[in-house]
């Protein structure tokens, strides 16, 4: 098509955005990008998900962006992370709240002039005890991104009580879910209206 603009579609994260645990190797990510690709054609799609990475270190691969985004071409970023930072060391948990915050806040002023934004929340793991602090973090995220206007797309309330996801969780490594796991978040996100392709 004439006048068609280069689309490039980023996805920024840990494990959950490289789809640990789907033998498929697509995760939600890659569906997102599959369903794009039948409906809209092709775009250039890059997958930033580093297993087991906190959202300091994610933060700290914003250069990775710099050579996948072209300048006036319809740039997208997909940010998702935050699980890992919710382990806990000695009863206290490896990355705090203000750090995680300050970590999205740092990411989201560096990126939102060059890219369109969303974020996707944390999942929740197999872990009741885990879950409540994924569940706090998750809430502060939600408060940011209203605060700053970027689409949040919110997977931990629908995934918490899920009987399925929870079973595709304790069929995987208890934090990231199989295949159906990956499913059900890609199907949260395609049909949340901050989805640009919805």
């Amino acid at each position: 098509m004439e006048n068609e603009t280069e689309i490039n579609i980023c996805a920024l994260g840990d494990g959950f955005v490289k789809g640990v645990g789907d033998a498929h190797n697509l995760g939600w990510a890659g569906r997102l990008i599959a369903e794009v690709t039948l409906e809209h054609g092709l775009v250039n799609y890059y997958n930033l998900g580093i297993p087991g990475e906190t959202s300091l270190e994610v933060s700290k691969r914003i250069k990775e962006l710099v050579p996948r985004m072209t300048k006036g071409a319809d740039n997208r970023l997909i940010l998702s992370f935050g699980v890992e930072d919710t382990v806990q060391v000695d009863n206290k948990t490896v990355v705090s709240n203000q750090e995680s915050i300050e970590a999205l806040t740092q990411l989201i002023s560096q990126t939102r002039r060059h890219f369109k934004i969303m974020v996707v929340g944390l999942a929740p793991v197999y872990d009741p005890q885990r879950n409540n602090r994924i569940r706090r973090l998750n809430s502060l995220f939600r408060e940011l991104c209203s605060k700053n206007r970027i689409p949040f797309v919110d997977i931990y309330t629908s995934l918490s009580e899920n009987v399925e996801y929870k079973r595709a969780l304790a069929k995987g490594d208890k934090i990231h879910p199989q295949d159906s796991g990956y499913e059900k978040i890609y199907d949260l996100i395609s049909n949340d209206r901050a989805w640009w392709f919805s």
